[in-house]
């Protein structure tokens, strides 16, 4: 079975398999409409020949859509661990005649520190937990990527000791302690932290833009962090 699944405005309409979305109806509208978002924010800005890789990707939705409504683009998608749905996802890209997707178990914590054997041209990340935002950050300026987009989540689980030590954002982190836990309930907040996680960016030469990508039927975790050198 496959879901139609349509791309932004000028492509084609897709037909992703249905092991790309969760098993829910009403997850699965939620999954696509953020994708759909996500590719309107991404999609403008790749480059033929981009290598593309999307952190944390979970069971490969994003990462998928990314590999067939970019066919000029190699898209790597990793999490730290395996899931099911890659092999079939794997297949289905060829079976469209591409073959500019994989997968693989990888640590971003650890890929942060040491880099990925290729860097990449472009890092994104959806929904990314805690912590692993700052991390995906890291390996954005350190992979010397030119464009960066995050959405992050469960921000209660962020450190602020990560945000203010390891990014070097310049406030106190019993105030960046307060602002995460305030975020996981306020858009306003969500906002606030990804313009501190901003500064990272722009002390290393990036154009950071903030902003809210879904409406709140979508997700609560709404709002992104996008970076373009």
């Amino acid at each position: 079975m496959e879901l139609r699944y349509r791309t932004p405005s000028g492509m084609s309409c897709l037909y992703l398999p249905r092991c790309a979305f969760p098993r829910s109806g009403r997850d699965a509208w939620r999954k696509k409409k953020q994708v759909e978002t996500i590719l309107t924010l991404l999609c403008s800005r790749l480059k033929p020949g981009d290598t593309v890789v999307d952190c944390g990707c979970g069971r490969g939705t994003l990462t998928t859509a990314l590999a067939v409504s970019s066919p000029s683009c190699d898209v790597l998608g990793f999490d730290i661990k395996e899931f099911e749905t890659w092999t079939e996802l794997e297949r289905y890209v060829e079976s469209v005649g591409l073959d500019n997707l994989e997968f693989e178990v990888n640590d971003l914590h650890e890929t942060a520190k040491y880099g990925l054997p290729d860097d990449p041209d472009v890092i994104v990340g959806l929904h990314l937990c805690g912590t692993l935002t700052d991390r995906l950050l890291k390996l954005a300026v350190n992979s010397d990527a030119h464009f960066v987009l995050v959405v992050p989540c469960c921000y209660g689980r962020a450190s602020p000791r990560v945000i203010v030590e390891e990014l070097g954002v310049d406030e106190g982190i019993e105030r960046v302690r307060e602002v995460l836990k305030r975020a996981e309930s306020s858009v306003e907040y969500q906002l606030e932290v990804c313009r501190m996680r901003g500064k990272f960016l722009e002390e290393h030469g990036y154009q950071v833009h903030v902003g809210v990508a879904f409406p709140e039927e979508i997700s609560g975790r709404r709002v992104f962090l996008m970076g373009i050198t």
